[in-house]
């Protein structure tokens, strides 16, 4: 893998043009994202359908100087446009076979000790989310809950880019911190 030009994940990427930033993210991850979204997505034409669409975004919506990760801001994007695909998947399948057809459906549900767990951790979570110091909660909340782009964070809470990547980096590792405390490995829950 070609990475000449990143750097080390965590480490800003060079100034310069967009479309080269673009360019130098595609030869870096381009295998790694297609492979993720296959496994997402089941099929590699529509991995690569998504995969494009992620660079055009990450094209309109960030200007290089402005990402710190580029490899997460890349899986981020993907995942997020891979899920809304999804979605609108299930939903024009569930709009063609209609309400009569949804008692053929499989029942996905997970069982009641595995919801009962999830509940818990969910709770867990929220109220780690409450425990964070204010200057931490709101990014994260307007970030990971409202879906806001960094940007629009950074513009609501008058603070630059870097300090919304500081504090949702701090927030992630305290929520994290404080969930292992308790026995919960936000990585490795099913």
């Amino acid at each position: 893998m070609d990475t000449k030009g990143m750097g080390d994940v965590g480490q800003v990427p060079p100034a310069g043009r967009n479309e080269d930033f673009i360019e130098q993210l595609c030869r870096a991850y381009e295998a790694q994202l297609i492979q993720y979204l296959t496994r997402m997505l089941g099929q590699t034409d529509l991995a690569r359908e998504v995969a494009q669409d992620t660079y055009e975004k990450l094209h309109k919506m960030y200007r290089p100087e402005d990402v710190l990760f580029p490899r997460a801001i890349l899986f981020k994007i993907a995942t997020n446009l891979a899920l809304m695909r999804l979605r609108r998947a299930r939903l024009e399948k569930s709009i063609v076979t209609g309400p009569a057809g949804m008692d053929q459906v499989a029942d996905d549900s997970a069982p009641p000790d595995k919801r009962a767990m999830a509940d818990e951790i969910n709770e867990r979570l929220v109220q780690t989310i409450k425990e964070l110091r204010p200057n931490l909660r709101q990014p994260f909340i307007m970030a990971y809950i409202q879906g806001k782009p960094r940007k629009e964070i950074a513009e609501q809470l008058g603070i630059s880019l870097k300090r919304v990547d500081k504090r949702l980096t701090r927030a992630l590792s305290e929520c994290r911190e404080r969930l292992a405390s308790i026995g919960i490995d936000p990585l490795r829950v099913d």
